[in-house]
């Protein structure tokens, strides 16, 4: 086991040394010739002890992550399809690069390849990405948007379904805490491993860019519920964060839990048990409306607070994973931790609101006065 020596404890052991070899010596006080003697390489090695741990401590999370291959998880940028309404006349061209913008959001989309639209057509669908990675990205659905350059007939903009794929790149506590569910999962069959194996599906577009994800996951046994139920039944329960998971992540979320070949043909190995069905279901969404007075401080504005406010609530709810509660303290928690805020009356919920196992809890009205 390595052990670290400080500056003290090693000219305490050097001084210790010389007292019991040689008695020609006899000033050892500070300052004098002798300890000045000692102490000066007893500064390099206290110095070489404290590389040599830093160096220790670094290379081990290094050697285990590429041990097993286990890169970090890098910024990902929003994207998605934005439907783009015209006038039906002559056909016009959407050219990649195309800037899409909207008010209010933080960040612009970029058309990720060229998209005709065909004579006579009203609308055409148009795939874009966030030009700056990470969550900002992300947005709910019915956002309206101005093209740059803009179609001479054009007449609207808007995403119908949220982005929800913008995630900032994995710090070293994230990485870690993926790592142990990794590790969980090597032994196939049980929970963790299966809840693992579904929060890593994601559906991606032709060009290759992840449109939705799973960003939480449940597994339930109904026997442990119910006695009456199939004692092998596995129940997997998979969201993306945003809304109205669609069919096709919950697809590709079985694929995984039950196995599958790559392009290649060879068997990819599932994370159920042979002879176990394992079915995999989009959550079900419970809204939660939240109501509120909120107190502002002297000169700060009412307007921005409520918005943050809002803002708070809204991130609190959506991260909330499947079956996990809402807590009315928690939101006024949130809320008076504001900078700016003096106090919050929340009038709604006027209690903790319980989810089942299968369902996720999202935000419905949220209106703070």
């Amino acid at each position: 086991m390595f052990q670290i020596k400080d500056f003290v404890s090693i000219t305490a052991s050097m001084l210790n040394w010389m007292r019991a070899s040689t008695h020609r010596i006899t000033d050892y006080n500070v300052g004098s010739v002798a300890r000045t003697l000692v102490e000066a390489p007893a500064a390099e090695i206290d110095e070489l002890y404290q590389q040599m741990f830093i160096g220790i401590k670094e290379a081990i999370p290094v050697a285990t992550y590429a041990t097993f291959n286990f890169d970090a998880l890098p910024q990902i940028s929003a994207a998605g399809p934005i439907r783009v309404q015209v006038t039906p006349g002559a056909g016009e061209l959407i050219a990649a690069g195309t800037t899409f913008s909207g008010t209010g959001l933080a960040t612009t989309y970029s058309a990720l390849a060229d998209v005709v639209i065909e004579p006579g057509a009203s609308f055409v669908d148009v795939t874009v990405a966030a030009d700056n990675g990470g969550v900002i990205g992300n947005i709910p659905k019915n956002q309206a948007f101005t093209l740059t350059p803009s179609p001479g007939n054009f007449v609207s903009a808007s995403n119908l379904s949220a982005f929800s794929s913008g995630t900032d790149a994995e710090t070293p506590d994230e990485r870690k805490l993926r790592f142990a569910s990794y590790i969980n999962s090597i032994a196939r069959s049980t929970v963790a491993a299966i809840t693992y194996g579904l929060t890593t599906a994601n559906r991606k577009d032709k060009a290759g860019n992840i449109i939705e994800h799973v960003a939480s996951a449940a597994v339930v046994e109904p026997y442990l519920l119910d006695p009456n139920e199939p004692i092998a039944l596995v129940n997997c329960y998979v969201h993306n964060g945003t809304g109205s998971t669609s069919a096709a992540l919950v697809a590709i979320a079985q694929k995984i839990i039950d196995g599958d070949y790559d392009i290649n043909g060879n068997p990819v190995p599932g994370y159920k048990a042979a002879g176990i069905p394992a079915h995999v279901y989009a959550a079900t969404e419970l809204l939660v409306d939240v109501e509120g007075n909120l107190s502002v401080q002297s000169g700060y504005d009412e307007p921005t607070l409520v918005k943050a406010a809002i803002s708070a609530i809204n991130s609190y709810l959506l991260g909330l994973g499947i079956g996990e509660d809402v807590l009315s303290a928690e939101i006024i928690r949130i809320v008076k931790s504001l900078d700016g805020v003096y106090d919050f009356a929340l009038t709604s919920p006027d209690a903790n609101i319980a989810a089942s196992k299968s369902q996720k809890i999202m935000p419905g009205a949220l209106n703070i006065t």
